[in-house]
Parts: C-alpha cells; sequence; structure tokens
C-alpha cells in the first residue's frame, strides 16, 4: 500500500476512536511502555499530541521513578534530543508540538530505548508517520525501537523506501508484534 494512503487510513482510524476506548488504551499501553523501559538506560520519548498514543503518563511515571528521559525538538530536517525532569520543561514547538525548553542535547546513539510515534504500521513492522522523515534521520540500529499505536492503525503491507528504517516491536493495548530473527 503506497505511503500515503497508509497514513491517511491510519490517522483517519485513529481520530474515530471514542474517548473511552482511547482511555482504556492509554491505560494498557502504560502498563506495557513501564514494563519495557524497566532496564533501560536512557529512553527517547515523542511527547504525544491531538490523538496520538498517549505519552504524558508514561513520561510523568520517568520523571518519578528518576528514569533518564530525552524528548524530541524539530531542528531542521532532523530531530534533536533533550533530557529532562519534568513537563514544565517543555513549550509549544514546530507545529505545535511540545519541544523541550532543555539545552542538555544528548546524542540519540546513546538512546536505547525509543518510543517512537506513528499514524499507520503493518505486520512487517513498516510504519508511517507524518511525511516529514524525522524519525527515520535519527533511528540507529543500536537503539530498540518501539512503536506505539492503536490496532485500528494497522493496515496491509506499506510499500516502505529503502531509507525506511522498521520497528523492532509494536505494543498495542492488547497485544504486540516483534521483529523476528532468523
Amino acid at each position: 500500500m503506497e505511503k500515503q494512503r497508509a497514513r491517511r487510513i491510519g490517522l483517519s482510524a485513529r481520530a474515530a476512536i471514542t474517548n473511552e476506548q482511547r482511555a482504556a488504551y492509554d491505560a494498557a499501553l502504560l502498563v506495557r511502555m513501564k514494563a519495557i523501559a524497566q532496564n533501560a538506560s536512557l529512553i527517547g520519548c515523542y511527547v504525544s499530541m491531538k490523538d496520538e498514543a498517549d505519552t504524558h503518563a508514561f513520561l510523568n511515571w520517568c520523571f518519578q521513578t528518576c528514569r533518564s528521559i530525552a524528548v524530541p525538538k524539530v531542528e531542521g530536517k532532523t530531530l534533536g534530543f533533550y533530557q529532562i525532569s519534568s513537563m514544565d520543561e517543555l513549550a509549544p514547538g514546530v507545529f505545535g508540538v511540545l519541544e523541550p525548553l532543555s539545552s542538555h542535547r544528548t546524542d540519540p546513539a546513546k538512546i536505547d530505548l525509543m518510543f517512537i510515534p506513528l499514524s499507520s504500521f503493518d505486520h512487517h513492522l513498516n510504519r508511517t508517520g507524518y511525511g516529514k522523515g524525522y524519525y527515520d534521520s535519527v533511528l540507529t540500529e543500536s537503539m530498540h525501537k518501539v512503536g506505539i499505536a492503536y490496532p485500528e492503525q494497522q493496515v496491509e503491507e506499506i510499500d516502505a523506501d529503502p531509507w525506511d528504517i522498521p520497528l523492532d516491536e509494536i505494543i498495542l493495548p492488547d497485544s504486540q508484534l516483534k521483529r523476528c530473527i532468523i
């Protein structure tokens, strides 16, 4: 499936989820995110906006448990990651997304677990974002790449380009997909 079509389908499906269903999904996703993050040294995580799978509760858990967390900031055609210790260190930035005010920039290669937003995904763990390629510009083989999604965002096989970096796993409220290493 062509990426723009997959993106439209995923975004439309995500927007149609009721508030009650979204709250139940987000509660289940929080449990899964905390379990995956238990042994991570430095966690990268997006700051959710609009109808994305919520990360605010997870970020607050990280602050409360003194976990090292870095969040993205748009810098030209890529993302810079900055460590924060409170939601008070965020302000609206590019596209209205909350971005870090911190000057404590970290090398993305030092992030060992990265939670990544997506608009759609397939069973091969390919994802579409919003079409700008920001995350593809920073993802490395050394970090564990985890997409956070609702089941409604899954589409048939996405026509991935050579520069698209597949995820290692996608967590869903009721299951998860993992890349099989053969």
